[in-house]
């Protein structure tokens, strides 16, 4: 569960950076779009790391809420992508 949930962590900031350089260079529209899906992000990281050690005991609860969590923010940063292109 740890890893998955650091893997999940890695694609989604890997694809946030991509998006926050295209958003900087693209329409303002994106650009507020990123900034509440990355306050999302940032929420959802700092809610579920202090819990990553002990997620084995709720491994299904927590690894459907995680992804959850994670399909609707690369929605979202896919909505972004798609106004940036």
């Amino acid at each position: 569960m740890k890893k998955l949930f650091e893997d999940v962590k890695k694609d989604m900031e890997q694809l946030k950076d991509e998006i926050r350089l295209q958003a900087h260079l693209g329409k303002v529209e994106a650009r507020q779009e990123f900034e509440k899906l990355e306050k999302k992000f940032d929420d959802i990281v700092a809610r579920v790391k202090p819990f990553t050690d002990e997620v084995e005991k709720t491994a299904e609860k927590t690894g459907a809420a995680l992804k959850i969590a994670a399909e609707e923010l690369m929605v979202g940063m896919d909505r972004i992508r798609k106004l940036i292109k």
